[in-house]
């Protein structure tokens, strides 16, 4: 695993190592790029998660930065379901997508945007933090 000291050592949020750094994961776990699909009364929301393939009920929500399982709860009116996802390059974005064919878009730097206020940098002086 990279050892990281700060955010400003070359980082690249936008890798499974880093999400592995980020939450502690050994390397004994294998890590997948995947989609989460939440629906509530609301209605569908899908968002960008890693998945543990040997154990596909847990996942990070990326966004949420944190740990959830696969559920549903009251009688099936709120889900979330986890598949994992392909993860293809553009100029500016990444284009996750499932075999069941849902496809999330999301600009090259949405990871970092997440996660870089989060780790302390001697850059974080110079950078505005909305």
């Amino acid at each position: 695993m990279k050892k990281f000291r700060t955010a400003s050592d070359n980082m690249n949020f936008n890798t499974l190592a880093f999400i592995r750094y980020y939450f502690h994961i050994p390397e004994s776990r294998r890590l997948s790029w995947a989609l989460i699909e939440e629906t509530s009364q609301s209605g569908t929301e899908i968002r960008l998660g890693v998945v543990f393939p040997e154990h596909p009920h847990l996942y990070i929500d990326v966004a949420m930065r944190r740990f959830f399982t696969v559920t549903t709860m009251y009688g099936g009116a709120f889900s979330r379901k986890v598949t994992p996802a392909r993860r293809t390059a553009s100029r500016d974005s990444f284009v996750y997508s499932t075999d069941s064919g849902l496809t999330l878009r999301t600009p090259k730097d949405f990871i970092t945007d997440i996660y870089f206020s989060s780790l302390y940098s001697g850059d974080l002086f110079r950078q505005r933090l909305l």
